[in-house]
């Protein structure tokens, strides 16, 4: 079965199995950098708020073996499970009075988001893109929001700069930002995977000549979600430089995170681009990538410049 069939059977057949009472829909949902995926929105009864399933990873386990009767349950019981955010109704989004503290931002590449940039406010920076959502609820399903888009602007009388000063005051608060050293993560990763196994002895001494050359630390929030606009937070970046007494390299791991190392230059900027670059080719998934250039922090202006 290929794709278009795959996704129009899943439909016809989710919606005779729920009733015509739900209003089932499936529209292109663009993401970062480009990356458009089909999602199902599924509207219940009497109800103004519709829950969004991506198709396009349930047609990858389905071509692994996993049975169309198995992803309509799936999808039932994701709708089933799913709440609608408990302090926020439909209505609330355009009040702004409801709404300015939940204003968060987070950081896209801007170039490979031209299309998206052209219908929400933005903040141009570096190669980069701050951009606007809303925080609506968080709970052990995970967490739920809203982009900004420009017709909001109008009903709330802001402009981007507004936001960007309510967004660099609301997101810490939300979203701390966390600085953890490559091998704090690498321990925590083998205690979760390796069980009885474990040997933090035998970890620390593989981990340690490497360390020595080149410390690295991952910059994120807490909920290692967007974290990767945690170098925009006020004095993050000028305080850890100061606490390793070096300027920062700043690498960006993805949309999520940055990978912090002192720029003692001893390392190549042209080959950190170059293994950035590679990674971001073999490694991230599209919709997480945030750039293919390193930055340098100098503590000697407080800035942060872009390596091309």
């Amino acid at each position: 079965m290929d794709y278009n069939t795959f996704i129009s059977t899943v439909k016809l057949a989710l919606q005779e199995k729920m009733g015509d009472g739900y209003h089932l829909a499936i529209r292109p949902i663009p993401k970062n950098n480009g990356v458009l995926l089909d999602g199902l929105t599924i509207q219940p009864p009497m109800s103004q708020i519709a829950p969004t399933v991506y198709l396009n990873p349930y047609y990858e386990q389905y071509q692994e073996g996993m049975s169309i009767d198995e992803i309509l349950s799936d999808i039932q019981n994701l709708v089933q499970n799913s709440t609608p955010p408990s302090s926020v109704c439909p209505e609330d989004i355009i009040d702004f009075a409801k709404m300015k503290s939940r204003i968060m931002m987070r950081l896209v590449h801007a170039d490979s988001n031209r299309e998206l940039l052209s219908d929400i406010p933005h903040i141009p920076y570096l190669d980069l893109a701050v951009v606007f959502y809303l925080f609506l609820e968080r709970n052990a399903a995970g967490q739920m929001t809203s982009l900004i888009h420009n017709d909001y602007l109008g009903r709330w009388h802001l402009t981007s700069q507004g936001l960007l000063r309510l967004a660099l005051a609301n997101t810490p608060q939300a979203y701390p930002a966390e600085i953890t050293s490559i091998t704090e993560v690498m321990k925590k990763i083998a205690r979760q995977n390796l069980g009885d196994r474990y040997d933090e002895g035998h970890l620390d001494r593989l981990l340690a000549e490497n360390e020595a050359a080149s410390p690295l630390y991952v910059l994120t929030n807490h909920t290692g979600i967007y974290g990767a606009c945690c170098m925009l937070y006020q004095n993050v970046l000028k305080d850890f430089a100061g606490y390793l007494g070096k300027d920062l390299v700043v690498i960006p791991s993805s949309i999520h995170e940055v990978l912090l190392t002192p720029d003692t230059g001893e390392v190549s900027y042209s080959q950190l681009n170059s293994l950035v670059a590679d990674i971001n080719h073999y490694e991230v998934p599209v919709e997480d990538q945030l750039s293919n250039h390193i930055y340098v922090y100098t503590r000697s202006d407080g800035r942060i410049r872009i390596i091309t």
